[in-house]
């Protein structure tokens, strides 16, 4: 995680400068590996995630497109991220976060733009599978780059997954991150009433 640690410092300088991110929460980040679960705005969210994190870095669960290319595909595994979906997405997942890392997941699987979009239950069986909590997150400000508006982040309390199934799991979560998204003042995710997907990127 080398260059991921020298692109986060040097990438978090501009960050700072252009989008003044607000984070709120940071101290209830847990010691340990944990799963940590964002709505999904933009390309930038990566970014204000990594702000959240501090000095701790990220192993992403990402788009298996952005590995079809040679070039692209070879920068973001340097960033840490794999592909979600295909054969030992979630195993791999869960064997990262139960040795202590962080892994982030967009459960929404795409960004929003405008849409109402349910959240997989990928985040939570990786959890789940992992044995280690749930941290819910709220992103604001992210998909309005081109006005310049502040980034606001607030984290959630995490969630133990102990004794849960992956859909009471994800319910939980998603109804964290509505509560933090409408602390921010922002349209909070849509509550969780169909059936959830299997797979963390099924759509």
């Amino acid at each position: 995680m080398t260059f991921y640690r020298v692109f986060t410092a040097i990438s978090g300088l501009l960050v700072r400068a252009i989008f003044r991110p607000e984070v709120r929460g940071r101290e209830q980040l847990p010691a340990g590996g944990f799963v940590l679960c964002a709505n999904h705005l933009s390309g930038f969210d990566s970014f204000a995630v990594a702000r959240a994190l501090g000095a701790r870095p990220a192993r992403c669960m990402a788009k298996n497109e952005l590995f079809a290319t040679p070039v692209l595909g070879r920068f973001v595994r340097l960033l840490g991220a794999f592909p979600a979906h295909g054969p030992g997405g979630v195993a791999r997942a869960a064997s990262l976060a139960a040795a202590g890392d962080v892994v982030v997941v967009f459960p929404e699987g795409a960004r929003r733009r405008g849409r109402q979009l349910r959240p997989r239950t990928g985040a939570a069986r990786i959890a789940i599978g992992a044995g280690v909590p749930l941290v819910p997150v709220a992103l604001r400000g992210t998909d309005d780059w081109r006005r310049l508006e502040r980034w606001r982040i607030a984290i959630g309390a995490p969630i133990a997954v102990n004794g849960l199934e992956p859909r009471e799991a994800t319910e939980r979560l998603w109804d964290a991150v509505g509560r933090l998204e409408a602390r921010l003042g922002a349209t909070p995710a849509p509550a969780v009433k169909l059936v959830l997907a299997a797979q963390a990127g099924e759509r």
